[in-house]
């Protein structure tokens, strides 16, 4: 009997939070057509607080280490969500960041984390076509994010998964990319749940 690839591993040791991930308010909301642009908006900066610190994390886990021959490089996220978030007129200021990042990624957990984000890369471009429908307009602006997944996820996730290959071969020890992984499923699920709250129910206006 052939011995699983780490990809196979990692997708059965996640499957139940990634199918929940894709039944989030916000997501199923944004699909659906009810989701409206204030929401949307609260989606986006939502997001640019969880990759933030992410990105730091994996830079730093990441810097001076050689290069795998996957010739895998990680692309921060929180730039192009930055730029989203100013055209869509958020408030100005930091938004809150998602704690526990820095924790999370290490160097025996980054290949979990980055095929979890590898991977919404490659959904993304299904995301961007519900942004796309929801803005109304054919630029980029509000939607650079989704835009960008559409365009680099096609070729990114090739490079992931040569990424993974290297780990297996090289004997990256299998529990702690198994932790990454179901890990930022877990970090996300938790940082996106205030978007789960039911908006508060106006109250009589007193004569």
């Amino acid at each position: 009997m052939s011995t699983p690839s780490l990809r196979e591993a990692l997708r059965a040791h996640t499957d139940a939070e990634h199918q929940a991930l894709h039944r989030h308010a916000a997501f199923d909301g944004l699909f659906r057509g009810t989701l409206d642009v204030v929401g949307y908006r609260a989606l986006m900066i939502r997001l640019y607080g969880f990759h933030t610190p992410l990105d730091r994390a994996i830079m730093e886990t990441l810097a001076g280490r050689p290069a795998p021959d996957s010739g895998y490089r990680y692309a921060p996220r929180a730039p192009l969500l930055a730029q989203d978030m100013q055209a869509l007129g958020a408030p100005g200021g930091t938004p809150p960041l998602c704690p526990g990042a820095r924790a999370l990624v290490t160097p025996d957990t980054i290949g979990g984390v980055l095929y979890v984000l590898e991977g919404a890369t490659m959904g993304g471009s299904q995301i961007d076509r519900a942004a796309h429908r929801l803005l109304g307009h054919d630029g980029p602006a509000g939607r650079r994010y989704w835009a960008w997944c559409r365009a680099e996820g096609k070729h990114r996730w090739p490079l992931t998964l040569r990424h993974l290959d290297h780990l297996q071969s090289t004997g990256a020890p299998l529990p702690p990319l198994l932790h990454g992984a179901l890990g930022t499923f877990r970090l996300l699920a938790d940082w996106l749940a205030p978007l789960d709250l039911p908006a508060p129910i106006p109250q009589a206006r007193r004569a």
